[in-house]
């Protein structure tokens, strides 16, 4: 009998929340813009239906130039993907060499996909739940990779362009690699143009599942130096952004798409305030970790009231739930059931 790779042998599923159990529930434990999808993906897949007929631009090649416009890139610094997880296992197959650097509690697809190759992961304390440029500075090594989510799922911490411009000069010195995953940065207020710092030793990640409520849909893109897009792209799966991901993706990468967010991140906005001032509590995202005593018991007694929201075990955090904001009045039955102490 043909055994897998030994590399394999203590690897498990990542858990993610929005779990398809059929229950007729509101759901907290995914992290999407409670105003979307935008009416125009709906009429996109419609006039894309003609298009399944023939294979998608392996080079997604009007995703590119539209990112390369935004940012004032260019599209050879660009990389389109499905969604930030085919790209996360792109950076590990083509730059991890023995370990991977990443917060001790995080976004769990980072530690998968190094585990994939064989890699060690070194997961860097965080006092008070908050990442420690300093601790990550004096980890790392030459050929480290680095995994950062800014802001930080599931804690909601954003650094700021002074901490990761310090971590990634650190990089530099000692030639590591750093990923700075951005999949939650349009709903941080006044967040830095990461894009302005890239060197051959940073990759961007950054999503649109999240900001347009379109996880159906996956797509996703990497900023970084020609080189490295270059490399990853040797070994992409041929045609894995499927027409309907490439005609969406290149509607929201639009002024049309641009107007979606900044009226619907407004909402978000005036219900993270309203949230954070009945809970006495803090994010830069537009979700929440917050220490219940026993995160799996909360779970379950949410579950009853109509409620899903996500267990943290799976980051480390048993004590913990993350949840998302959502509508006024969604936000306002969560509100209710935390006052009736349940848990």
């Amino acid at each position: 009998m043909v055994k897998p790779r030994v590399q394999l042998s203590d690897l498990s599923v990542c858990e993610h929340g929005g779990e398809q159990d059929g229950a007729d529930v509101i759901d907290f434990s995914v992290n999407l813009n409670p105003y979307g999808p935008p009416d125009f993906v709906l009429d996109v897949i419609k006039s894309a239906i003609d298009a399944i007929k023939i294979y998608p631009d392996t080079e997604c090649s009007e995703i590119r130039a539209r990112i390369s416009q935004k940012f004032g890139c260019d599209t050879g610094e660009v990389l389109v993907g499905a969604g930030v997880s085919e790209l996360i296992q792109l950076v590990t197959l083509t730059f991890m060499k023995t370990r991977a650097l990443m917060p001790q509690h995080t976004y769990g697809e980072y530690a998968v996909a190094a585990k994939m190759m064989g890699a060690k992961i070194k997961r860097i304390e965080m006092p008070d739940l908050r990442i420690d440029t300093e601790l990550i500075m004096a980890e790392m090594k030459p050929d480290d990779v680095l995994f950062l989510c800014n802001p930080n799922n599931p804690t909601g911490q954003y650094l700021a362009k002074n901490a990761v411009a310090q971590i990634l000069k650190e990089a530099e010195r000692i030639d590591a690699l750093v990923v700075l995953d951005e999949a939650y940065v349009d709903f941080v207020k006044h967040p830095f143009p990461a894009h302005t710092l890239a060197t051959r030793n940073m990759i961007i990640l950054r999503s649109l599942t999240k900001s347009f409520a379109i996880p159906g849909i996956r797509v996703g893109y990497a900023i970084s130096a020609v080189e490295n897009v270059k490399a990853m792209e040797k070994i992409q799966v041929p045609w894995s952004v499927s027409v309907f991901a490439q005609e969406i993706a290149a509607a929201a990468i639009s002024t049309e798409g641009d107007a979606f967010l900044a009226e619907t991140i407004e909402k978000v906005e005036r219900s993270k305030e309203k949230m954070e001032n009945a809970l006495g509590i803090h994010s830069d995202a537009n979700f929440y970790a917050v220490d219940v005593g026993n995160g799996r018991e909360a779970k379950h007694a949410l579950l009853e009231a109509g409620i899903r929201v996500r267990d943290c075990s799976s980051f480390g955090l048993p004590h913990h739930i993350r949840f998302s904001i959502r509508t006024d009045d969604e936000n306002e039955l969560l509100l209710h059931n935390f006052s009736l102490e349940k848990f």
